[in-house]
């Protein structure tokens, strides 16, 4: 907002120069951006922000600089407007009192519409706005003043008798003053007569009913606009306004009367005229209630001791009534144009702001030792991302929003996506259904930009749709593609068991024991590499490699292996404790088994035949090597697995290991049909 040096010096007295006055406002939240000299004036360009409307008006400003400062707030006195004792000319009916919960409006007769005084044009002139007429300069000025817009319509060119603020007709079509002819929608609120709207409410007026030099008869309009109407009416027809801007923010509920006094005040000294009685629609403002500040939570907030007397000045200064006091408390009854103040905590933000932050002391807290350790689940997703971490995986966050087509081009039904009413954009349509489009996504915008060697994870939410409720879950997403190097300097591609390793490793750091791999279909992943993760007989997961359609439909070109796990289904088996194992005193056996088995056999199975066969000797066993070619038969494979026997209480006997090594070739002949190789 523009603010006028001199404009200003009418509302406060003001000693500082236009530089150190920037700077006082700096110190209290109102930055300068610019400051620009227009002949003997200074104007300051300052930022506003949404939570201060009242600062979008020089008493506003001048309230914020008199608290600084100290000095007097002068508020223009207002002479009482007598009216005379007849009754109005007009009927005023607001349909949707919702949109519009108060109206006034009020008849000034006789005026002589023609150029405004030199001081009011010079006003209007130092806000970058072209002087109109005596009537709509008013007005104007007034809005920078108050804060209240308002508008004057020429009485004589609404039919009816009657206004009515109602919702627009769809399809209804009104010439603004600019000049531009609008097309509304039966969303939009207007101010219409009895044939057709004359004003887009709280935005612009109409062009047929605007205040030129023939008015005789105006009728002033001051109105509180609800602020989302009025945003969204404003950006539907990309029109916008010093009025809607205002409204859009909330403007003074309590001092819409005032304005409208303050303005016809001026109409009737400027342009003469008679002033009827104010027609007053709408509801009365409710009482606030009172917000308690605790000097002792002040001291304990800011670190620093401010005196009961100046923080009483200081929220008074500011506007805040004093609703009574004591000598540890004070009580304060919050302005409408303050509808940010809400908790006692706003109080002390306003107290440290106006006395100065540059006041209050540097201080370090002190060390508080902490009641409680971190919860569970957040002890776990650190140690998840250091697992991950340390096997040189890099963590991403993707958006939550996805577009339907990505949805679509991922393999997922885009019908059992939670779809977005309003979506901002064609990009935010749909919350992800899966990790995995957002994970492809980025390894895509990675290759473009020549990293083609990648391995990410996400930890993330993932929603869907439950008959007619609506789901939320946590997901740890696992993605790997290009190439892996070895120590010896050679590399090779990624494979579906690269990622399948990290899945098992973190598993292990994690303490979750007994995990299964079994083959499963996916429309999102190739038939061929494609497993469920179980975990006690319940999927918690999937991994495989990519389908080449879904990588074609992102245009990726090499192949991506991912993974997703159901992490609130794996908390309840995550162990944190770690036990102390002695070190084996008696060493190990090693012994190879090397088979041929049927090509559709599951090395779960075979493990599981081994374990079951071999007894308590039996204390690991590995799958080592997966081998088909010319010396194999067709359909079968050859597997060997490494079994490690140990007694935990002696030296194994060779006659123990053979007795054992036999068992389990016995089973898996007979319970599997596999042959010794």
């Amino acid at each position: 907002m523009r603010i006028s040096y001199n404009w200003l010096k009418e509302y406060v007295d003001i000693k500082e120069s236009p530089e150190d006055l920037s700077d006082t406002l700096m110190s209290a939240g109102l930055p300068t951006e610019s400051i620009e000299a227009i002949g003997s004036d200074k104007i300051l360009e300052v930022e506003v922000t949404a939570n201060r409307p009242d600062w979008l008006s020089y008493i506003g400003v001048a309230r914020e600089v008199a608290a600084i400062t100290g000095r007097k707030l002068k508020i223009p006195k207002i002479e009482k407007i007598k009216t005379p004792d007849t009754k109005e000319q007009i009927k005023i009916r607001v349909e949707d009192r919702a949109l519009c919960p108060i109206y006034t409006a009020r008849i000034i007769k006789n005026v002589k519409v023609g150029e405004s005084p030199s001081w009011l044009k010079v006003r209007l002139e130092a806000m970058g706005l072209r002087p109109v007429n005596n009537i709509v300069d008013i007005t104007n000025f007034c809005l920078f003043e108050t804060g209240e817009p308002m508008h004057a319509f020429d009485l004589d060119k609404l039919s009816g008798g009657e206004v009515l603020v109602r919702k627009a007709k769809k399809g209804e079509k009104i010439i603004a003053i600019d000049g531009v002819e609008r097309t509304l929608e039966d969303s939009m609120l207007v101010i219409a007569d009895s044939s057709k709207p004359v004003a887009i409410a709280g935005v612009m007026g109409g062009l047929k009913t605007e205040v030129n030099y023939s008015t005789k008869n105006i009728l002033l309009e001051a109105a509180y606009f609800e602020p989302i109407s009025i945003r969204r009416t404003s950006r539907k027809l990309s029109l916008s306004s010093d009025s809607s801007y205002r409204f859009e923010r909330r403007i003074d509920i309590s001092n819409i009367i005032h304005s409208s006094d303050r303005a016809t005040g001026l109409i009737c000294q400027i342009a003469g005229g008679q002033a009827g009685k104010l027609i007053d629609i709408g509801a009365k403002p409710d009482k606030k209630k009172p917000i308690t500040l605790n000097m002792v939570k002040l001291e304990s907030v800011l670190g620093h001791s401010i005196p009961l007397v100046k923080a009483k000045k200081i929220l008074s200064d500011l506007g805040l009534k004093p609703k009574g006091s004591s000598r540890e408390k004070l009580s304060f009854e919050a302005p409408y144009f303050r509808y940010d103040l809400k908790d006692e905590v706003d109080l002390i933000e306003e107290v440290a702001r106006v006395y100065g932050y540059n006041k209050i002391r540097n201080t370090i807290p002190p060390v508080v030792e902490q009641p409680e350790r971190l919860s569970s689940d957040i002890a776990i997703l650190r140690r998840v991302r250091t697992a991950l971490t340390g096997l040189g995986m890099d963590e991403i966050i993707t958006y939550s929003l996805l577009s339907k087509k990505t949805i679509a081009n991922a393999a997922l039904a885009v019908e059992d996506a939670v779809c977005v009413a309003n979506p901002l954009s064609i990009e935010q349509e749909a919350m992800r259904p899966s990790l995995v489009p957002g994970m492809l996504g980025a390894v895509l915008w990675n290759i473009n930009r020549k990293a083609k060697d990648l391995k990410l994870f996400e930890i993330g939410h993932i929603y869907g749709k439950d008959g007619s409720n609506f789901t939320e879950r946590q997901y740890l997403g696992l993605c790997v593609t290009g190439e892996i190097s070895n120590w010896a300097g050679g590399s090779r591609n990624y494979s579906f068991f690269d990622l399948k390793g990290v899945v098992e490793t973190l598993f292990d750091s994690l303490g979750v024991k007994d995990i299964l791999f079994a083959s499963a279909r996916d429309c999102r992943f190739s038939d061929a590499s494609c497993a469920s993760i179980e975990l006690a007989e319940e999927n918690i997961g999937i991994i495989g490699e990519v389908d080449p359609s879904v990588l074609n439909d992102f245009d990726i070109k090499s192949p991506v292996y991912t993974c997703e796990i159901y992490l609130d289904k794996l908390y309840p088996y995550i162990s944190t404790k770690r036990k102390f194992e002695a070190l084996p005193k008696y060493p190990s056996v090693s012994r190879d088994i090397s088979i041929v088995a049927d090509k559709d056999t599951s090395s779960r199975k075979i493990m599981s035949v081994i374990r079951g066969s071999a007894g308590a000797v039996l204390k690991d066993v590995r799958l080592v090597d997966r081998y088909s070619g010319k010396q194999i038969p067709d359909g079968k494979i050859s597997l060997t697995y490494r079994v490690e026997y140990q007694n935990p209480i002696k030296t194994l006997e060779e006659k123990e290991v053979m007795e054992a090594h036999g068992k389990i070739l016995h089973a898996l002949g007979s319970e599997l049909g596999a042959k010794l190789r």
